[in-house]
């Protein structure tokens, strides 16, 4: 009996529950609460991988043990054989700290995305709030769309009237 696979499969569950946690009712689909935390690092990759360090390497350590949980969870007489290293139980717990810390790639990544907005100049314009209250929403057509409207009317009576003459 290999005692680092109970180890890890109670620090894999601690952090499978503080990622349910995150995603609230995203959650409620049955799925790992660290699926849900590599599907939305898959959401934000680009931006991740250009500007969070240990992005990759961390998102490769997720998808290991969660296969390594996985393999304990499905697997017969799994817990029989070493499944894990006391690596994989490490990176399991400091993830876990980590997104208490809000230093997991995805809090980061927020931090980053909200120093940018903050960082960007005003505009000039009134500001939405400020503008006065109305009862139905503006919505506005496409001018592209309108162009391909008038141009495809111009061409259709173009094709009627040569088969009319």
């Amino acid at each position: 009996m290999n005692t680092l696979n109970y180890e890890f499969f109670d620090a894999f569950k601690q952090l499978d529950k503080i990622c349910k946690e995150i995603y609230g009712d995203v959650a409620s689909n049955n799925k790992l609460g660290v699926t849900l935390y590599l599907e939305d690092m898959d959401k934000k990759a680009y931006a991740g991988g250009l500007n969070i360090e240990g992005w990759n390497s961390d998102y490769m350590k997720l998808k290991r043990v969660r296969n390594i949980r996985n393999d304990l969870a499905h697997s017969e007489n799994s817990f029989s054989y070493e499944n894990c290293t006391m690596d994989d139980i490490d990176f399991v717990r400091s993830f876990y700290l980590r997104i208490l810390n809000q230093s997991d790639p995805i809090a980061l990544l927020e931090r980053e995305n909200n120093k940018r907005t903050s960082k960007a100049p005003q505009s000039q314009a009134t500001p939405q709030s400020q503008l006065p209250s109305t009862n139905y929403e503006r919505k506005s057509f496409p001018f592209g769309c309108l162009t391909f409207i008038t141009l495809f009317i111009i061409v259709l009576l173009s094709v009627i009237a040569i088969f009319i003459n």
